[in-house]
């Protein structure tokens, strides 16, 4: 046995698919040119690149799942008879899980790739060859793209010592990006795209000679996630071997992007990785350093990706409650100068200091509900909010005391100077920005164009028209020649930058039936500066696979169905987690032995503010743990198939009717409360 592959699968069954998809082509193409085939392989179709169910005799792949418990085993065994699964009881970690199946590998060479990469048909023939050339080369990695085709600076890196660690916490390696010193942590020095010797791999794809890991052990299993590939990589040049990154073999890996290197999660667990890799390695002096160094980053990396969520997110609820502010004031000394001349008429201080405050709270909250702070930015949504406000204003101006009812009048004079504020002010963003159609306020629908076979495209097109919000612009017929003109293509491969450029296209969907992955990443690598997002329709399955999200398709119907929460759905949701963990605490502060025992848990509102679980979840995603089924609720309102609720979540999550959320999360509240026909315990 040639090479031994360990994969890890926690709840990501579909990009497994697809990665193993790719690695079985890459596979084959393996097999053939080690048993001497000299065809060229842009002469073979996916579909010659295929193995028989017992599998490769060069090459053998274990897929360890860490309790996923989503279906993965049957999708993938069904798909692949050739893999060895290994079904863990528990999330043992990546560290402990890839050791499960290294230990039984039988293979010259180990290889650790990650289940949301896509590897190229040449990718393991080009790094055995590399290998098999230099007896002193240790291990090696290869270029990484993520789903937009950029580059992945995690694919080289240096040794984190505390100089590097230095310069890249305090950002002055993006600043001298190419100096060999300050941007040692991801010798931004060397060229991408060129084979160099480098200090650290990336675990995501790592080839390790299999005698290299029987003579320096296997990874070190105190890490959980992240830091095990540092560990390991700087092991192996300890031991006098060398460590060699592959720039001209680029993959894809999903997971790189720039989007989940800002989450909180993964700040603490690569910090926290470093630092105890500092505490392994280096002196007491040097670690000391390197440790406070660390500590400061991950504090400073917080407080910057706190205030940059912020700044987005709140900047025009920010800016119009300011405005509405300054606009009432103005609106009521001309109230009582102008419309009720009195000489004993004058408002309160009270009024000016707590009353607007409180007015404009109520609009600006109200908006928000109704999503006039979303893009793409909308009037109705913004006149709506403050006509709902206003309305709640009103009903609580009844219930109040005489002397604090100053004038209904004022208050519909206000609402109306505060929505022409509103509206100037957005206006004017516009024209100072020059973006009209898709600048900070208005942002057009995504457009997508296909890459495949006419069949193919048909039914993917069938989807994106029924349901998903995204115009279809056409598709682009996957041959570069065909004998035939196509009518209903749009063109030729040839013509995919072209077309990609001159219709805008966003997204651009690509039949891996018709289309070889070396053929996707050479398109991939030419549209880069374009930045359309890639999605993938594997072979035998019905969705289509991207960067940070997976969408599912039913051919049946058209209905598709987004399988995790899209970003602006995890924001709301975020939202939500605070607003009701302040409500569930007061709840158990003042009527803890009304709801059910299960929600007198003190620790339950913490974990909602700090993101840990959510208030509302659906049993059918992967999602984090939550307190409140979106499935009871839905069945509860007369969703009781599956089809139905498949077809309301869909329609609630990615966007057409978001508010539903607030409704359900606010229904699911009947679920706290314990039954009468249980015993309340009295006791909290």
């Amino acid at each position: 046995m040639e090479v031994s592959v360990v994969l890890v699968n926690y709840r990501v069954q579909r990009y497994l698919h697809l990665a193993l998809q790719s690695l079985e082509q890459s596979i084959a193409y393996f097999d053939r040119k080690l048993d001497g085939e000299t065809e060229e392989l842009q002469s073979w179709l996916p579909s010659d690149l295929r193995l028989p169910p017992l599998g490769s005799d060069h090459v053998e792949v274990w897929v360890v799942d860490n309790n996923s418990e989503d279906g993965s085993e049957a999708l993938i065994k069904a798909n692949f008879p050739w893999v060895h699964w290994i079904q863990n009881a528990e999330n043992v970690g990546f560290a402990k899980a890839n050791n499960i199946a290294l230990r039984k590998a039988k293979g010259r060479h180990l290889l650790l790739q990650n289940p949301d990469t896509v590897l190229t048909e040449t990718t393991l023939w080009n790094c055995w060859q590399a290998m098999e050339s230099d007896s002193k080369l240790g291990a090696l990695g290869v270029r990484m793209l993520d789903g937009r085709g950029h580059f992945l600076r995690e694919s080289k890196r240096g040794l984190p010592t505390p100089s590097a660690a230095f310069y890249k916490l305090t950002g002055l390696a993006v600043l001298f990006s190419k100096h060999p010193r300050i941007a040692a942590y991801h010798l931004g020095h060397l060229h991408p795209k060129e084979d160099h010797d480098v200090a650290i791999l990336a675990g995501a794809f790592m080839w390790v000679r299999a005698k290299v890991a029987q003579e320096i052990g296997l990874l070190d299993e105190r890490y959980f996630m992240y830091g095990e590939d540092i560990d390991w990589s700087y092991r192996i040049l300890r031991a006098g071997y060398r460590n060699r990154y592959l720039g001209s073999n680029p993959i894809i890996h999903f997971k790189g992007e720039s989007t989940q290197k800002e989450s909180m999660h993964y700040v603490r667990m690569f910090y926290g990785a470093m630092m105890e890799f500092a505490g392994r390695y280096y002196g007491s002096s040097k670690s000391f350093w390197l440790h406070m160094m660390l500590r400061i980053g991950i504090m400073g990396r917080a407080l910057v990706s706190v205030l940059r969520r912020w700044s987005v997110w709140a900047f025009l609820p920010v800016v119009d409650w300011l405005g509405f502010v300054w606009t009432m004031n103005i609106v009521t000394h001309f109230w009582e100068n102008t419309v009720k001349v009195d000489p004993g008429l004058a408002y309160p201080d009270e009024f000016k200091s707590y009353v607007i405050p409180a007015y404009v709270s109520v609009w600006v909250f109200s908006s928000w509900l109704n999503g006039a702070y979303d893009t793409p930015y909308r009037y109705h949504r913004i006149i709506r909010g403050m006509v709902m406000g206003t309305l709640a204003i009103g009903f609580v101006y009844a219930f109040l005391p005489s002397e604090w009812r100053f004038s209904r009048g004022l208050i519909l004079a206000g609402t109306a100077a505060c929505l022409f504020f509103s509206f100037s002010f957005k206006w004017l963003i516009r024209i100072l920005l020059n973006y009209p159609e898709r600048g900070y306020l208005h942002r057009r629908a995504n457009m997508a164009v296909g890459l495949g076979r006419d069949a193919t495209m048909e039914v993917v097109s069938q989807w994106y028209v029924t349901e998903w919000g995204t115009r279809w612009l056409g598709y682009v017929h996957s041959s570069v020649s065909p004998t035939d003109p196509m009518r209903e293509s749009l063109g030729h491969a040839k013509d995919l930058r072209s077309l990609v450029q001159t219709l805008g296209a966003d997204e651009i969907v690509v039949d891996t039936e018709a289309v070889n992955f070396s053929n996707i990443l050479h398109f991939m690598e030419d549209l880069a500066d374009q930045s359309p997002s890639i999605k993938f329709l594997p072979r035998g399955l019905s969705a289509l696979i991207g960067g940070g999200e997976v969408i599912v398709g039913e051919s049946n119907s058209g209905q598709g169905l987004i399988e995790s929460w899209p970003i602006g759905f995890q924001k709301d949701q975020r939202i939500r987690n605070i607003l009701f963990g302040v409500f569930l605490f007061g709840l158990q502060s003042v009527a803890s032995f009304r709801l059910r025992p299960v929600y007198r848990d003190r620790a339950l509102p913490r974990r909602l503010w700090s993101d840990q679980m959510d208030w509302l979840g659906y049993s059918k995603y992967p999602t984090k743990p939550f307190l409140l089924d979106l499935e009871l609720v839905l069945s509860s309102r007369g969703l009781k198939t599956d089809k139905a609720q498949r077809i309301e979540l869909h329609r609630m999550v990615i966007g057409r009717d978001r508010r539903k959320a607030w409704a359900y999360a606010i229904a699911a509240i009947a679920g706290l409360w314990q039954p009468a026909s249980e015993p309340i315990n009295k006791k909290p």
